[in-house]
């Protein structure tokens, strides 16, 4: 235990992301190499991402004004952090390279079973993977479409409005951080602050 108190803190957070899969960059920043890709650039499509992390989820959510049906709410989106990322994230506040969040949206339902008030998740319609790579990327994230089953997930091209959107709204790093009230925690001070000034105001 002494000599472990005597370690400077720099290898001590080197030690914990190691211990966590975490690859050093040559230039020191943290990156996660989990992404594979096949020979057209298409992303392969995790095998295990009903292991993936769960960061937030929404119901029948928009981004233009629009009156809200409560009798069809529009679909559930469930954001989920792939492993590796939410242990960089956790440990340095920050999405480091290689990180992945997929976005699934699913259908709505109620009077199913022994429900008959809300709404429960149905089948799953479509999903998504915002992917950071800061030395490919301009704004360091892209998107890619996974269509029904399929091994692998196509490209948005660039410029598109997912990561227009992201970059003028998402909260931190074009990510909608402020969706996410349990990563906040892990989020760096002042952007912490920033969120719960926008909370107090109703406004982010």
């Amino acid at each position: 235990m002494t000599k472990l108190k005597t370690l400077p803190a720099f290898l001590v957070l080197c030690a914990l992301l190691g211990a966590a899969g975490l690859p050093a960059a040559d230039d020191g920043d943290l990156a996660v190499d989990v992404a594979r890709f096949d020979a057209d650039g298409n992303l392969r499509v995790p095998g295990n991402l009903d292991e993936w992390i769960f960061i937030g989820s929404s119901l029948g959510m928009g981004y233009s004004q629009a009156d809200f049906d409560p009798d069809s709410p529009g679909m559930f989106q469930v954001a989920r952090m792939e492993p590796e990322a939410y242990a960089a994230f956790k440990a340095t506040g920050r999405f480091v390279d290689g990180t992945m969040i997929a976005l699934h949206f699913y259908g709505s339902q109620n009077e199913i079973s022994i429900n008959r008030s809300g709404f429960v998740m149905d089948n799953l319609h479509f999903a998504e993977i915002h992917y950071k790579d800061s030395r490919r990327f301009p704004d360091g994230f892209n998107f890619y479409n996974i269509e029904n089953d399929a091994e692998t997930a196509r490209e948005i091209p660039l410029p598109n409005e997912c990561v227009d959107c992201h970059k003028r709204d998402g909260a931190y790093d074009g990510v909608f951080v402020q969706f996410y009230p349990d990563i906040q925690r892990y989020l760096p001070a002042g952007v912490r602050e920033r969120l719960a000034s926008a909370d107090e105001s109703g406004h982010r």
